[in-house]
Parts: C-alpha cells; structure tokens; sequence
C-alpha cells in the first residue's frame, strides 16, 4: 500500500476528457505483473497506485488524476502575457496571481507530490492557460518531475502552431511531450513519459540488491556489454511473442559495445567523488538529475549514448 504522506504523488492535471486516463493507464500497463485497476474515462480524484519497478530500483507510487478550474479573467490575461514572454517569471514567482485556497493547497501537496503531468488539448488553445496555477507551483516547490503532455481528446490529428507553448515550457522547466506528433520516428511517446518518472529519484526509492554471481569474471575484466540502463527503449514492453526470443536488454547491448571506456570512467569519477567528505548520496543525486537534464536537450541518438554511459556509471558503483 501506498505511504499517504510520502513524497511519492505524480498529480495529473487537466481539463475533463482530455484523455489524462488514457495516460495513465498506458504508463501503467506497460508493468502487467504489477497492473493496478484502471482508471476509467477522465474520473476526477480518482488515485491509481503504481510498483514502479526498474533494473536498480523499485518504489511504490500513486497517480492522483484532478481536473483543473477555469481560471478568472485576470489569470488569464497573465498567463498570455507570459506566453508571449516566456522569461517573465525566470526569477520572481510572487506576482504569479493565483487564489488563496489554491495557494494553500499547493502548500500541502508540495509535501507529498513530486512529479506533476499537465495535459491539454492543442485543439483548444485555451485549455493550455490552465497551467497557470501550476506553473506557480512548479517555481515555488521544484517537483522532480515536470510534464506538459499534448493529446488530442477525440483522437483526430491536431493541426495547430505549437512553438508558443514549446518555447514557454522550455524556458520554464517544463519537459514539453507532443502525443499529437504524427512523425513515426518522433521523440515524443509515452515511452519517454515513462522514462521521465523512472528517472526520478523517489524519496521512498528502494535499491534492487544484486545477487552474488561467484562465476563473474574479476573485476579487472570489464564486461561492459552485460550491464543495461534505464533508457526508454529499455523499458518498452515488447509482445509476449517477441519476449521469448528476444531479450530487452538487446537494445543496450547494441549500444553498450559502442561505448568508450575512458568517458563511462569520467562520467562514474564526476558522479561519485565529491570533494566534500559530506557529499553523499544527496549530493550524486543532484549530479545525476543533471546529468540526466542534459540529455533531455540531446537529439535521440546523442541521449541514447549519453544515457547508456549514465547508466554504466551507475552501475559500476553497483559492483
């Protein structure tokens, strides 16, 4: 069961039948062992718990789905002219108009919510503003996680100029995913949404022990190719029928041969040998969460490499 005052939350935010339960349950049944009740249509308050369950860690979280309000006239009016500035707020956050009662529950769920998904419909460019609030809650509290998901309620392709709102979530700490992209080789999947959340470091995050193996070959030898990340392509669950012959560790190991050995040594040096005797695991954390920052900026071939040595890294401290 689901620690109620952990910081382990990912609020879902959205207009009614914008498909956030859609969403859900996509991230969710990509894990069948672990597969929670679904939830159904766009059920406001609804909360669907979730065992997160990677290669090095596990964590129990929970989705809370809410609506968002309509926003009075004022907010509305700010919130254009912080589209049109996407700067506005780079430091100040006080003059983020929002109501008291609003204001005071942030304050609460700040303590237990640490990855917030706003979803909109770019065929209603007005169910964008709602982020407002949200975006006040974001400068405020720093969730780990922090997502604006495109969709399309009725499923029909958006046609819509979408670099006002990109522009905006770059400039705010939004990770902008366009489910509305047509490209089949696009970045944009619930796969990456998956992967953000994975990649999150979860205050009740459990590491997975790695068993003893007494025939591994020694230390001095490494072996490289053996070792899997947390990318994306990773976690993406294939068919039952392809899973019997092909491992998901296939895609790594592809990448994991290519890999110079000298930049996973840097990058393990950069991530685990503070200068502050002090500097424990707080300290890798936030080295990390950069690490992980830059490769969201990457085009996909650069990030897959660049997440294969991350994850060589880490597990090399594993060992």
């Amino acid at each position: 069961m689901t620690d109620v005052v952990a910081k382990n939350k990912i609020l879902v935010l959205g207009r009614p039948k914008v498909n956030k339960a859609q969403i859900v349950n996509s991230v969710v049944s990509k894990t069948p062992l672990d597969y929670a009740t679904a939830i159904e249509d766009d059920e406001d308050g609804a909360k669907i718990e979730w065992s997160l369950r990677t290669r090095y860690y596990q964590a129990q979280l929970e989705f809370w789905v809410d609506n968002t309000e309509r926003l009075p006239s004022s907010q509305i009016d700010h919130m254009k002219e912080w589209l049109a500035n996407p700067d506005l707020h780079s430091e100040a956050t006080s003059d983020i108009p929002v109501d008291s009662s609003i204001a005071q529950l942030q304050e609460h769920l700040s303590e237990v919510v640490d990855a917030v998904i706003f979803v909109f419909d770019p065929a209603d460019p007005s169910s964008f503003i709602d982020i407002l609030p949200w975006a006040r809650f974001a400068k405020l509290h720093a969730p780990g996680v922090l997502l604006c998901v495109a969709v399309s309620a009725d499923g029909k392709p958006v046609e819509a100029n979408k670099d006002e709102w990109f522009e905006w979530c770059v400039a705010n700490g939004w990770e902008w995913l366009d489910l509305t992209d047509t490209d089949p080789d696009t970045e944009y999947t619930v796969e990456r949404l998956r992967e953000a959340l994975e990649s999150n470091e979860w205050a009740n995050m459990e590491p997975i022990k790695k068993p003893l193996n007494h025939n591994a070959p020694p230390a001095a030898t490494p072996v490289i190719a053996e070792v899997p990340s947390i990318t994306a392509q990773d976690t993406a669950t294939a068919e039952p029928q392809e899973q019997e012959t092909k491992s998901e560790w296939d895609g790594f190991d592809d990448v994991a041969r290519t890999l110079d050995p000298a930049r996973v040594d840097a990058m393990h040096q950069a991530l685990f040998s503070g200068e502050n005797e002090n500097d424990d695991m707080a300290g890798v954390l936030a080295r990390i969460r950069s690490v992980r920052d830059e490769i969201s900026q990457m085009d996909q071939e650069k990030a897959r490499t660049r997440a294969a040595e991350l994850a060589m890294a880490v597990a090399k401290m594993l060992t």
